[in-house]
């Protein structure tokens, strides 16, 4: 894996899961709250020029899914223009909080996000292959020029599951003490489809990369 390769799967992997279900309470002395849903992120670099009113000829991004039923879906992808033989930055990678010098443009930053009706995600049990169909919702950063590409990605499991299980306790101000527990299941996987335009085939200089799974949560509050 490149450098810049690692870079973006590490983003990917980065993200914090987010829960969706409810939990429950038993007379404000001690509260319980427990959820499972699936996740999957996905990191890419599309080399190459796209429809207007996109410029560029690089365009890096991520996106994020989670949920089952109700599905949250957020990501972000940067156009940039480079000169031949020259890739864009590495975001964070100057000295002391400064970006790295380059001949490349940044030409805009968009937001990735959806309606939760018009997206069908799903993840099967045994980890093979998690699929996104339906259609995305693409604008910059002050909500304008707001594009709706039709999404048909499906990242296949490669290699092995892993599992891994954290846990957190603490006292908050009012003396609550908590116990946080989250243990998820994960895969790698392929990455092929497509975002509208971009499509994820990794052709010379482009790459993708998939992790996806399952978790579960499980929290207790207890009050003094």
């Amino acid at each position: 894996m490149t450098s810049l390769t690692a870079r973006l799967a590490a983003a990917a992997l980065a993200v914090p899961l987010v829960i969706a279900t409810a939990g429950t309470a038993n007379a404000g002395s001690k509260w319980t709250y427990k959820s499972s849903g699936s996740f999957a992120s996905v990191s890419w670099m599309e080399v190459g020029e796209l429809p207007a009113p996109v410029l560029g000829n690089y365009h890096i991004g991520y996106l994020d899914i989670r949920g089952d039923k109700a599905v949250d879906v957020f990501g972000e992808v940067t156009d940039w223009t480079c000169p031949e033989g020259e890739l864009p930055p590495e975001f964070g990678g100057g000295h002391g909080g400064e970006e790295p010098e380059t001949n490349c443009i940044l030409e805009s930053s968009r937001f990735i996000y959806a309606d939760p009706g018009a997206i069908t995600f799903t993840v099967d049990r045994k980890l093979n292959a998690a699929t996104l169909v339906g259609n995305l919702i693409v604008s910059d950063h002050e909500g304008e020029g707001t594009a709706t590409p039709p999404v048909n990605m499906t990242l296949t499991g490669i290699g092995g599951t892993s599992k891994t299980t954290s846990t957190s306790t603490g006292t908050d101000p009012n003396g609550s003490k908590y116990t946080y527990r989250t243990t998820e299941t994960g895969r790698e996987g392929d990455v092929s489809g497509r975002i509208g335009a971009m499509v994820f085939d990794d052709e010379a200089g482009e790459f993708s990369y998939g992790y996806f799974g399952t978790y579960r949560t499980d929290e207790r509050t207890t009050t003094p």
